[in-house]
């Protein structure tokens, strides 16, 4: 028997999403659905759920400490894969007690606004302890057992008897008990059973709703050009509502409160960037009219919050809901409780266990009810992830045998299917490694599940099982009406059908609106070598941003979907950049001075990766604005062109950047009289550069081969419509060993062009020849080299700054064609960007075809291949690899690996990247699991740094890239 103090504070846990519940919204780490409902079936939920369901939750959260100061951090459930922090769980507390424990429970009110108390089932206490209103008792003091006021408190005693083994709901019962309850206002006190034998995993498991006290509206306008108009009416509670523009961001925010005695009807100006007023009242029931004064595009946006959600231990749709990560046998004890205190009963589904029933003896279930506020503990055992026929069966002596990493993926769920598909299921994985051969291997009649990492199973679209309407779930939750947009969602009304979505994406891809925006503008966007993304625009093209040293700078980690300033002292708008060996990134040149005439700053700084700030080095000997930088063998980067300090001209004398003393020096012999701003440039294999022909502007230089070391001039001639490739799209074709390249797109005095062009430059005598034109004639276009060796395009407008096309496209080497591709929502157009991800997805932000007029929103698209069923991944690689040296890379899927590659991550601006590249590695198979990879000895193919290693099978299907550290004398050509 033991006496034992428990400290709980009842805590907000604020901006709570139960489909992305970390601090971020855009964490990739969440708003999951692995089952691919409705609506999510590239695996992921919509922004206007996340801002529907969002609430300021409530939890019990337990401390070390009478003075509270020391938060207990364990997590609730250890073999959860998808526990969120200790700071952002709902429920927030689990404790445990054994037989004969004594325990007094301190509870502390830090909910500034309502009272509290707490009331736990199954144990031994008295009427000072039960915290069920208005039945408690009275203190002496006045405060009371029932009715904790903010800032007060109230202890609980509690006796765990052999009669109380189980696990006990607990939870506020103060008034209201739903309300609390659904706020997140609850836990469990588990009792263990000293006869039970030892569990290798305990699982509290919590089925139960979140949602805010009220279902707040949310809407969303469609785009509003000058003078459009939009109206919204309102319901009758009385509330606020926040609202900002979709594009520009939270900067540009108002707010609208239902009142009683104000108007019925108010009316809100847009300007260019501003609501005015920014904030107004309406009666209950009243109609808000926004009018487009401006000359900008805007959407008038407020996500709502308060929506009702099914929730396993605070989170909806698996992904986001427990993953419990196992091996085969081990024991499970699951402590399952109701908290959904409705009239909407639940039970409990795993897959693939069973457990002994009481009565008859002998019998076994799978499935249990669940009704209000019901627990009850089984213990099941954790299945093999695959069950092998006898033959299939080795032994680490057989010979050939390799040990491969497996995993089964088991649902548990309500099976009320309804409940199931918005979110009541959760994973067990069951992890293993198995010894098979190549024979075995050969044998089977289906593909091993092998254990890639990913949270989410890869999906095939390639056999449609036919047409069918998408059941309407969502239409069923309480509160889900009153989403913003929810009414054009797919899966919303008529909708085709699942393997149709998923079929259509396995040819054309799909894209993904986040739920956070870029902060500052995209003008420049790098990819770092930790995966983050170094965003900056300096003044972004607003001169009263340059006047008042407002320069944006931030880094973006994808992962966590966190947006951190990284400020930065000068204006690297319009600067140029390119990556360094050590993973550091150099930004040169700027704007010293806007319009009448434009001015070039010689300023530079290095973005310090491992310190994540930007570091002032060495100024140029004259300013750059819109200079190309591109890396080079040596580990150095060179600057071409640009306006100069004085805004007289371009600079004809490039400049070297030295990592190693951080200064620049003049090139001996090269000059480049008439070079345009951004000049499209690439290094070359015999460490030659390449001038594609486009640019900013229009040059009638063309295509032409630079010598760096004699500065000779070489031509490349037959650049189709070579006077209207401003702002098109140069891409040095993979693998870079082909040295070709394409350029494609871009603006003249005739408009747009769709041309593509590709130069041979290990041709004799180099020219460029056409192949196919793009769908879309466009400028402003960004390009991106796939992991499959495609080149995705997207953006730009058909009209300059107007006519955005949504429509990408992907061009084919192997096959010479265009194929039209999925629609974006967001149109790019100047100033916008793209970028490859490690994971295979492409980033787009950006875009600013006027000035103020800076779009935030930022949108994933998922290529083709992602839906095209289980891809092959890097079980192990190294980290470092030595030019000419060789390395073993580990993949059970060895033996269908088509390609191994190198990818330089991208540092892009103004449709241009001088660094984008993909290596071929040669390499031999060596045992089904295992190859053997040969880095070339040429760093005028590579040049020294940070790179993403991916390989690809036979299908055309990549991996996940994993980062390489490419390094070593070489030998250049």
């Amino acid at each position: 028997m033991a006496n034992r103090d428990v400290y709980l504070r009842i805590e907000p846990v604020m901006g709570y999403s139960p489909l992305a519940p970390a601090e971020d919204c855009c964490s990739r780490d969440y708003g999951k659905d692995c089952l691919r409902g409705p609506g999510h079936e590239i695996g992921r939920v919509k922004p206007e759920e996340i801002f529907a369901s969002t609430l300021d939750a409530l939890v019990y959260r337990q401390y070390h400490d009478a003075a509270y100061t020391q938060p207990v951090t364990d997590p609730l459930v250890p073999a959860d894969a998808n526990e969120p922090p200790w700071d952002r769980r709902v429920p927030g507390t689990v404790l445990w007690a054994d037989v004969g424990d004594r325990l007094a429970v301190h509870v502390v009110n830090a909910d500034p606004a309502d009272c509290h108390s707490l009331h736990l089932h199954g144990l031994h206490y008295g009427a000072d302890s039960d915290g069920a209103w208005p039945l408690g008792v009275q203190g002496k003091d006045g405060t009371r057992s029932d009715d904790i006021h903010p800032g007060g408190s109230w202890t609980y005693h509690f006796t765990a008897g052999r009669d109380t083994v189980g696990v006990w709901a607990f939870h506020d019962h103060h008034q209201q008990v739903q309300r609390w309850i659904n706020r997140g206002l609850f836990g469990a006190l588990i009792v263990r059973d000293p006869a039970a034998p030892p569990a290798d995993h305990e699982i509290p498991l919590f089925v139960h709703q979140l949602a805010g006290d009220v279902a707040q509206d949310g809407f969303e306008s469609p785009v509003l050009d000058g003078g459009a108009r939009y109206s919204h009416p309102f319901g009758t509670a009385a509330q606020s509502y926040p609202y900002h523009c979709k594009i520009h961001g939270v900067t540009m925010s108002g707010t609208v409160v239902v009142s009683g005695g104000a108007p019925a009807a108010v009316n809100v100006v847009i300007g260019d960037n501003f609501f005015e007023p920014a904030s107004v009242a309406v009666a209950p029931g009243g109609t808000v009219t926004w009018f487009n004064s401006g000359h900008h595009e805007h959407i008038v946006f407020a996500g709502g919050g308060g929506a009702s959600s099914f929730c396993l231990n605070g989170r909806s749709y698996v992904g986001n809901t427990p993953t419990i990560e196992a091996e085969p046998g081990q024991r499970l004890r699951w402590y399952l409780l109701n908290l959904d205190v409705g009239d909407t009963w639940h039970n409990f589904h795993p897959h693939a266990a069973r457990w002994k029933l009481p009565s008859p003896p002998g019998g076994a279930t799978d499935v249990h009810p669940l009704s209000p506020v019901e627990g009850f503990t089984v213990d099941t055992v954790v299945p093999e992830p695959v069950r092998l026929p006898d033959f299939a069966a080795a032994e680490p002596a057989t010979a050939g045998a390799r040990q491969v990493p497996v995993r089964g993926d088991f649902l548990f769920h309500c099976h009320l299917e309804e409940h199931m598909m918005l979110g009541l299921a959760g994973l067990v994985r069951a992890r293993q490694r198995i010894w098979v051969t190549a024979d075995s291997l050969d044998r089977l009649p289906f593909e091993l599940p092998y254990d890639d990492g990913d949270c989410c199973a890869d999906v095939g679209g390639t056999l449609d099982c036919g047409p069918g309407a998408s059941p309407q779930w969502h239409e069923t939750m309480p509160g889900m009406g009153t989403m913003a947009g929810m009414g054009d969602m797919p899966g919303m009304g008529d909708a085709p059908g699942v393997d149709e979505v998923i079929a259509t994406a396995a040819v054309q891809g799909a894209w993904e609106l986040l739920a956070c925006d870029s902060v500052t503008l995209a003008v420049h966007f790098a990819l770092l070598h930790t995966g983050k993304i170094l965003i900056f625009s300096g003044s972004g093209n607003y001169p009263p941003r340059h006047d008042s040293h407002t320069y944006g700078s931030v880094l973006w980690d994808y992962r966590s979907g966190r947006f951190t300033p990284v400020p930065i002292s000068y204006d690297t708008f319009c600067c140029g950049q390119a990556t360094l060996p050590d993973g550091d990134l150099i930004a040169a040149g700027g704007t010293k001075n806007y319009d009448n005439p434009w001015e070039g700053l010689p300023d530079a700084a290095v973005f310090d990766v491992r310190a994540e700030q930007w570091v002032n080095v060495a100024a140029m000997a004259d300013g750059r604005w819109y200079p190309t930088l591109v890396s080079l063998a040596d580990g150095t980067a060179i600057a071409f062109s640009g306006t100069n300090a004085a805004g007289t001209g371009l600079n004809e004398v490039p400049e070297v950047f030295d990592p190693g003393t951080r200064t620049w020096h003049a090139t001996r012999a090269l000059r480049v009289p008439g070079y345009p701003l951004y000049p499209h440039l690439f290094l070359l294999r015999d460490g030659r550069l390449f001038f594609t022909g486009a640019s900013l502007g229009n040059t009638g230089i063309g295509g032409e081969l630079l010598d760096l070391g004699t500065g000779t001039h070489t031509p490349v001639p037959g650049l189709t419509a070579a006077g209207s490739r401003d702002q098109a799209a140069s891409v040095l074709l993979p693998p870079v060993q082909d040295q070709k390249v394409l350029v494609t797109g871009g603006l003249g005095a005739g408009g747009v062009v769709a041309n593509a062009d590709i130069a041979d430059l290990a041709a004799a005598n180099p020219a460029y020849t056409p192949t196919a034109p793009m769908n879309h004639g466009r400028t402003r276009l960004n390009a991106v080299i796939l992991p499959d060796r495609t080149v995705f395009v997207s953006g730009g407008g058909s009209e300059g700054e107007a006519r955005p096309v949504l429509e990408s496209e992907i061009y084919d080497p192997q096959s010479g064609t265009w194929t039209v591709t999925a629609t974006a929502t967001v149109p790019r157009l100047y100033h916008s960007v793209a970028l490859l991800l490690p994971d295979g997805r492409v980033a787009t932000a950006g875009s600013n075809p006027d000035r103020g007029d800076d779009e935030l929103r930022i949108e994933i698209y998922h290529p083709p291949y992602l839906f095209r069923g289980r891809r092959p991944f890097i079980e192990e690689a190294p980290g470092t690899a030595s030019y000419g040296g060789q390395f073993t890379l580990r993949t059970p899927n060895a033996r269908d690996i088509r390609w191994v590659q190198l990818i330089r991550p991208m540092a892009t601006t103004h449709s241009t990247d001088s660094q984008q590249r993909l290596l071929d590695l040669p390499f031999t198979v060596t045992a089904l699991d295992e190859l053997t990879v040969t880095v070339p000895d040429e760093p005028n193919l590579a040049p020294p740094g940070w790179w993403m290693l991916s390989i690809v099978d036979t299908r055309r299907r990549p991996s996940d890239a994993e980062w390489v550290q490419l390094s070593g004398a070489g030998s250049p050509r």
